[in-house]
């Protein structure tokens, strides 16, 4: 039986470490369905569940204008089936295990959407004990970039790693391209720092737990790694990272 879909700020996203450091290439929108159909799952669940919502609802939740949907929810419902997550194997002669987020997405012409995880992600996402990341949909709900939403998953999950009030992670460029799903978009560093580093850590800034400064590391003259600072959100520690 299918259980209407849940729109409650306070409820958590959980998903294994595995998913959160993977590649994931999608839109805003793709990312938004994925963190919504994760937070319907309870403690309790031993086996994914079939969920169904109202467009209107889901926009209402994320303050976007409903018409813009309207007119793509059937192409949207199509490239949620397509949507993918790679996660690492440790094999370099098959380095990526893909994986599809969706097993059903479906429209029915009058504003009324089915959807259900795919079976390969229930290990995943569900009866998690270790090794997993848990955050409030509060966090990412007033998101408007796809790379805020990866990045503060990245940073909370690098966050869980250590106790201190100051956390310092540092990321190779390519690695980040890698995981937030843009290696072959915004080539230039300048792009890729202003569209991409920035936006999403403005968007961290303004929205979630975490407060975060960064720094970018050079080798020569080329940029080639951002070292982040975590903060919780209350300090708000502005200013360079303290070496």
């Amino acid at each position: 039986m299918n259980k209407s879909m849940s729109f409650n700020k306070d409820h958590y996203t959980v998903m294994a470490n595995d998913i959160i450091k993977g590649k994931q290439i999608s839109t805003l929108q793709q990312a938004r369905f994925i963190r919504l159909m994760i937070a319907q799952i309870v403690k309790q669940d031993t086996e994914l569940k079939t969920f169904t919502c109202r467009i209107q609802d889901f926009a209402k939740f994320f303050g976007i204008a409903p018409t813009n949907l309207y007119s793509e929810i059937d192409n949207l419902c199509t490239e949620l089936l397509k949507c993918q997550v790679h996660i690492g194997t440790g094999n370099p002669k098959k380095p990526w295990k893909k994986i599809n987020w969706f097993g059903c997405a479906e429209y029915d012409g009058e504003g009324g959407l089915t959807l259900r995880l795919g079976e390969q992600i229930t290990p995943y996402v569900l009866e998690l004990n270790k090794w997993f990341t848990q955050y409030q949909l509060k966090s990412i709900v007033g998101m408007k970039s796809v790379y805020g939403i990866r990045l503060y998953e990245i940073l909370k999950c690098d966050e869980n790693k250590a106790r201190d009030t100051k956390n310092i992670f540092t990321y190779e460029i390519q690695k980040l391209r890698e995981m937030l799903g843009c290696e072959n978009k915004f080539k230039q560093i300048g792009q890729f720092k202003e569209r991409v580093i920035e936006k999403a850590i403005s968007e961290i800034n303004d929205n979630t737990d975490l407060f975060v400064n960064h720094d970018y590391i050079k080798t020569g003259r080329k940029v080639t790694a951002v070292q982040f600072g975590l903060y919780p959100n209350r300090i708000k520690k502005y200013g360079t990272i303290k070496k």
